[in-house]
Order: structure tokens, then C-alpha cells, then sequence
């Protein structure tokens, strides 16, 4: 295409058949100004594309392409600033935003544009708004990251946010308006919601919008280092530590602290060890021997006794007298003494 064709296209269709010829003497200057270099095969030089926006702010009764459109690749800057001075279509009326489809772009920007129209790269859709300002999906995915990094940065292990589910814009009435995401936000590793909030110049909160983001969190937790069953003695040599996303793992990661520990389920090797999965062995254990102990004022009596369930040191439990058959309840002080009060 030649540099007249393109620019009485862009306003042809605006005029109308009885102003072309004064659309040809306009585009006809406008080549003039432009600089030669870069021009020679004419207007188009193939270096360039014009992006339309998907949501987009206007100033003006009419809407301008600058508005509408960003150029992506190389574009000499003379020519931008003539080309987005463009007017296109009448702007939507202040506070009622105007939401186009791909289809109904391409129509307007045929329309109205010509011969550029077949240079640009459309959205599925496209909204615009007379006054205030917008947020594309970008600016809302930054102020997100902004305001959880620093608290990311505080989990154990190595976080970041991934697969954002924001909307891809958000309109302010007025350039006065702020936004920020409220608080606090739970992190636990996984989806997380988030609320973001339009604030008026007053602070007071005019609108809500929602999203999620996926957090990540990759850690070296501890894992079956062989095939643990049921009711072994959790020792050292028999645990390995990985590094796992914790995002996918539900409940809380055994910590390894206190014991000795024996298993209350299975865990199959290299699969992570939940707090769930482990008991500290009990001091007695159901079923074990042990000496009851009635203790008076005056008198200390030991008679034998079968632990009736398992108990740490200090803890109540049942026992059975094996001279009396009777079961009582005792305190357990070691692997073989219970005291009966």
C-alpha cells in the first residue's frame, strides 16, 4: 500500500464522498511532514503494528486511536504522534462505559480508519470509559505482588506467586481514586483469595473486586527414606528430607521434634511424613505388665496389674489389678509403675 492510499483511508469513510477531496489534501500534507527516511516503499514499512487496547480511558467527545492503541514494534515517533491524533468514533457518555466485541472493533475500525485498520491486533473485546482512569490487568497483577512479596518473604522455604486471576481491568470514576489489596491475606501454600478495594479521596471504600493467586511454597521437608508400616519405631535411618511444593500438600508436615516416635499409618517411600502419620511411643503400652502402686498415708502396697490401653508419663489410665480382676484408673510414672490413688 502507498502513503495516500492509507491516510485518505483513515478518513474517507468519516467524511463522506463529498469531502474526499479535501480528505486527499489533508493526507497529502500530513505525507509531507512526515520524515523521508524509512518511507521509501511507502507509509507502511512492515517494522510496526498497532495493539488495541482492551480497556482504555478517553478524554474527549470523540475517541482518539492514541487512546485506543499502542504501537508494538518499531515506528518512527513523527508518524505515531500524527497517526494517534486520529478521531474515530463518538466517545460513550461521562460514567457509562461502552463495551465493544472483536467483531464490532474491526467494523469501527474499518470504518473510520481505513486502510489501518488492517495493521492493528485486536482484543476479544474492548471497553472504554470517558474520564477517570483504568488499571489493565498488568498494573492489578503488580499491586499484588507488591504488597505480598515482602510477606512471602517471611515463609519458610522458597515462595512465589504464580497463575493470577485477576480482572483484566478495573475503571476508576475519578484519577483521585486509589486502589490497594486489603488485608490480611492468609498465606497458606496454595490458591489464595484476595479482595482489592477502590478508595475514594476520603478513604472510604466506593467499590470491591475479587481475585485469586497461586502461591508456591518449595521446601525440604522429611519423607519416607524406605517403605514405613504401621506401628514401627520411627528411627533416623529411616527418614530422608525432599524438596516438595508445600502448595500441594495437605495438612501440616511432621516437625521431627520431641519423641521417639512410631507410625500410626503406613507412608510409602518418598512420600512425606504429616504430623498425622506419627505417636510418641507410649511409656506403657496396652497389654505390657506393671505394678500398681496404692500409696496411703501409712502404707505403700504393690500388686501386679496389666495396662488395659497405652500412656505417656503422666498420663491417667486403665488398669487391671490381676489379684482382684478389678480395673481401675492410674497414673503412670514409668514403663512399669502405675500409682493408684
Amino acid at each position: 500500500m502507498d502513503q495516500t492510499t492509507m491516510m485518505t483511508g483513515i478518513r474517507r469513510r468519516r467524511f463522506g464522498p463529498l469531502a474526499a477531496l479535501l480528505a486527499l489534501v489533508l493526507a497529502c500534507a500530513v505525507i509531507a511532514a512526515l520524515p523521508s527516511a524509512g518511507f521509501g516503499k511507502g507509509l507502511y514499512d512492515g517494522g510496526w503494528k498497532l495493539k488495541i487496547k482492551d480497556a482504555a480511558v478517553v478524554r474527549g467527545k470523540t475517541v482518539q486511536l492514541g487512546e485506543i492503541a499502542q504501537p508494538v514494534g518499531s515506528i518512527d515517533p513523527e508518524l505515531w504522534a500524527k497517526l494517534s491524533s486520529v478521531e474515530l468514533w463518538a466517545s460513550p457518555p461521562p460514567g457509562k462505559p461502552m463495551n465493544m466485541t472483536r467483531p464490532k472493533i474491526q467494523q469501527a475500525m474499518a470504518y473510520y480508519a481505513g486502510e489501518l485498520s488492517s495493521l492493528c491486533v485486536y482484543p476479544a473485546s474492548l471497553t472504554l470509559q470517558q474520564g477517570g482512569a483504568v488499571l489493565d490487568g498488568d498494573a492489578l497483577r503488580n499491586l499484588v505482588v507488591k504488597t505480598l512479596t515482602p510477606h512471602i518473604h517471611t515463609l519458610p522455604g522458597e515462595a512465589s506467586l504464580q497463575d493470577f486471576r485477576l480482572p483484566s481491568s478495573l475503571f476508576l470514576s475519578s484519577e483521585a481514586q486509589t486502589v490497594e489489596l486489603e488485608g490480611p491475606v492468609d498465606l497458606i501454600p496454595g490458591r489464595l483469595s484476595l479482595r482489592i478495594a477502590v478508595k475514594d479521596i476520603d478513604g472510604s471504600v466506593v467499590r470491591r473486586v475479587t481475585g485469586t493467586v497461586f502461591l508456591d511454597v518449595w521446601a525440604e521437608i522429611p519423607c519416607a527414606g524406605v517403605p514405613l508400616n504401621k506401628d514401627e519405631i520411627l528411627t533416623p535411618e529411616r527418614v530422608t528430607f525432599a524438596r516438595k511444593n508445600l502448595a500441594h500438600i495437605k495438612g501440616v508436615v511432621w516437625d521431627g521434634r520431641g519423641g521417639p516416635w512410631r507410625m500410626q499409618r503406613p507412608v510409602m517411600s518418598g512420600q512425606p511424613i504429616m504430623q498425622t502419620d506419627v505417636a510418641v511411643i507410649p511409656t506403657v503400652v496396652k497389654g505390657a505388665p506393671v505394678t500398681m502402686m496404692y500409696i496411703g498415708k501409712n502404707f505403700t502396697l504393690s500388686v501386679p496389674g496389666e495396662a488395659m490401653s497405652d500412656g505417656a508419663s503422666g498420663e491417667t489410665i486403665a488398669v487391671r489389678n490381676l489379684q482382684s480382676k478389678k480395673q481401675l484408673r492410674a497414673t503412670v510414672r514409668d514403663g512399669q509403675t502405675v500409682i493408684v490413688r
